[in-house]
């Protein structure tokens, strides 16, 4: 086990956030080929690798991406001199894995230096294969690269000449000139690789003073030691961009003596395969919408609707989802109708099928991805399943081999688990978010529980894993971005395999919430916004919470309000987000405290809409019920009032931003700041008025 090879964020952001000189933030990894999270999560500890979504150059298949990915890794692996990089200890495999428009990988700091990067359009934009590609050019123009990160180390305010005059509009310029200065541009980044290679030769390199260095005068002393370090930084980041790449990596990479390259870059982008939390764990509320009074007034019935919940798993079997319309029928019949596991999408539809040979080798593989598929809570587990189960799996490896993506209808019935009480599942919150949408608890004619759409047919969809599964993160109350995206295109294959007399599904429910840091790529264009907007464009309804990051808990005193902190997938354009207000008394209380509020990072208005998130009562595991606040609870109401809508009026099915802008035309204002409230309360009867 080697040591953990740290460094400080502060050091990482200086540097990819273009904190160079004072007064100044440029953002190099804005438009770069990896965002600011990637190298942060490295910074953590460098030795251990990473898992990361990428995403496919414009005109290229996200298959074909993951397929040069996958050889080149295992090339550059298999004559792998990782020199300075040696204390990484024996690699994990990198399990790429495809879906329609990203794919996920695992990788280490020397993968994503030698063959991620050098992958990327980025890569070819700023030119760095013309380092290795010719000798008798490359030592002066990587003299003046060296020479550029030490200027902006501030060692050499003279050297970076060839900048100053691309900044004077009345300097004229060679080709060459501006063909070397897209190199030198990539300084920032190289200097920020330089710190890495410099601290694994020397693990004391980075003193752990630097986490003082905050304030005006820590800054002025971390720009001392910068100074101090500056040779060693630009001669460690001048040396990688120097080593030789591996043959496969080097035909995507480096220009031959004319200029030319044999193969097109395949990544746009590199992020950081996110994780997903919880957004927090009456009747009343019922009346807060007016959702009571909108169903007895239009009789409205959503026997015909149904709803994904992608979250922590539902417990099938718990009274309050009985079938009413089919009360005699025995044994019990649920209104869950399907229920699929995301949480080992990665292991299903990976490369790693294809490493080994066809026969024994292949089988005990795919042996091994069906045992870890039989822990899953709800697996079938019986002979019958893993029959199918291998047979599915052998002919998604050979599709693989032909560089096709896998088939949904042979992963369906891989991932289809069996319902139960849910006893198994890592948490109430699915049972208690899907309640909130569609409970509906009877005993002795005496109505226990009752969610916005008690008849509403519901399709439970898990992301969150639970503890002591192989392959999965190690917080079972975390779902991967990886398998929040594939959710969303599984449901659109559910939709396409319905034909003419789908849509299968008709809305989805995320009560979930990634944080959107505002150092990575535009915000509401991370790959879960993209992916939820994609859902809605097909015709699907896209709810999802708001995120309950709306108060910010100091260590001394109450800590205090933070705007711009929706988070994703309530970034995405197209996505109704939700925030909370009081369960029956919203306009005297107003927005719940932990509701979180906008201004999106780009300045869009969200939320879209409030609904009740304070002490929502909803069934848990183990057929009880509780009481559970947050945002989580919040957007099932408003995935109710959707449901509604379209029960009532199916012309709207298939046209989700109509949906969305009734509902929030028709909202009650608050008399609360825009960016808390959004449009308002949900309105359920007003917006079936208003049609």
């Amino acid at each position: 086990m080697s040591d953990p090879i740290k460094i400080s964020e502060y050091i990482v952001e200086y540097f990819l956030l273009g904190k160079t000189h004072s007064d100044v933030i440029e953002r190099y990894t804005q438009d770069a080929g990896v965002v600011a999270d990637v190298w942060l999560r490295f910074a953590e500890d460098a030795t251990k690798p990473v898992r990361v979504l990428i995403s496919p150059a414009d005109g290229i298949a996200a298959v074909d991406m993951a397929w040069e990915l996958h050889h080149c890794l295992k090339a550059y692996r298999a004559s792998r001199n990782n020199k300075p990089f040696e204390r990484i200890d024996k690699l994990e495999t990198a399990a790429i894995a495809p879906l329609d428009n990203f794919a996920v990988a695992t990788i280490y700091f020397d993968e994503l230096l030698r063959v991620v990067m050098p992958l990327t359009r980025w890569w070819r934009a700023k030119k760095l294969g013309r380092m290795r590609s010719n000798p008798a050019e490359s030592v002066p123009l990587v003299d003046r690269f060296k020479a550029e990160i030490l200027m902006r180390l501030g060692k050499s305010p003279n050297a970076g000449h060839l900048q100053s005059k691309i900044a004077n509009p009345d300097a004229e310029l060679s080709r060459d000139a501006l063909r070397d200065f897209r190199i030198i541009d990539a300084a920032p980044i190289a200097a920020a690789i330089g710190v890495f290679r410099a601290a694994f030769d020397d693990p004391r390199f980075e003193s752990a003073d630097v986490e003082q260095y905050h304030g005006r005068e820590g800054h002025a002393n971390f720009i001392i030691w910068v100074e101090q370090n500056a040779q060693t930084i630009a001669k460690e980041a001048h040396r990688e961009f120097q080593e030789p790449l591996c043959e496969a990596v080097d035909q995507f990479a480096t220009p031959d003596e004319e200029g030319n390259y044999k193969k097109e870059p395949v990544i746009q982008r590199v992020f950081l395969d996110r994780q997903a939390g919880l957004s927090g764990y009456h009747n009343d509320a019922l009346s807060a919408i007016k959702a009571d009074a909108a169903s007895r007034l239009f009789e409205i019935q959503c026997d015909k609707i149904s709803w994904g919940v992608i979250d922590s798993g539902i417990a099938a079997t718990h009274p309050a989802f009985r079938d009413w319309s089919k009360e005699d029928a025995q044994p019990f019949q649920s209104r869950i109708k399907s229920i699929y596991d995301f949480t080992l999408i990665h292991r299903i539809r990976n490369f790693d099928l294809i490493d080994a040979p066809k026969g024994s080798e292949r089988r005990a593989v795919i042996k091994q991805v069906i045992s870890d598929l039989g822990k899953l809570p709800g697996c079938p587990t019986g002979t019958p399943w893993r029959k199918q189960a291998a047979i599915n799996l052998e002919q998604i490896a050979s599709q693989l081999e032909q560089r096709l993506l896998p088939d949904w209808g042979l992963i369906e019935p891989v991932i289809k688990m069996e319902a139960d009480d849910g006893a198994a599942l890592p948490s109430d919150h699915g049972t208690h978010v899907a309640g909130t949408l569609g409970a509906d608890w009877r005993e002795d004619g005496k109505q226990l529980l009752a969610g916005a759409c008690p008849d509403i047919n519901i399709y439970d969809l898990r992301v969150i894993p639970s503890a002591g599964i192989v392959g999965i993160v190690d917080n079972a109350l975390q779902a991967t971005e990886f398998a929040l995206v594939a959710a969303t295109e599984f449901v659109q294959f559910l939709n396409r395999k319905a034909g003419p007399s789908g849509p299968i599904i008709h809305g989805i429910n995320i009560s979930m919430s990634i944080p959107h840091d505002v150092r990575n790529y535009g915000c509401g264009a991370t790959p879960v916004c993209v992916a939820c907007d994609q859902l809605a464009a097909s015709g699907v309804v896209v709810v999802a919470a708001a995120g309950n990051r709306g108060w910010n808990q100091m260590e001394t005193g109450f800590g205090n309000f933070t705007f711009c902190s929706i988070t994703d997938p309530g970034n995405g354009y197209n996505v109704i987000t939700v925030g909370s207000t009081h369960r029956s008394r919203p306009h005297t209380y107003g927005v719940s405290y932990f509701s979180s509020r906008g201004p999106t990072g780009d300045g869009r208005i969200k939320p879209d809409l409030v609904a009740p998130g304070e002490k929502i009562r909803g069934p848990i595991r183990s057929n009880a019920q509780q009481e559970l606040d947050g945002t989580s609870m919040a957007a099932p109401y408003v995935s109710g009032a959707a449901a509604m809508l379209m029960a009532r009026n199916r012309e709207l099915i298939g046209k989700p931003m109509r949906v969305k802008q009734i509902l929030c035309e028709s909202a009650t204002d608050l008399g609360r700041e825009r960016y808390f409230q959004g449009h308002g309360l949900v309105d359920v009867l007003r917006a079936l008025q208003s049609i």
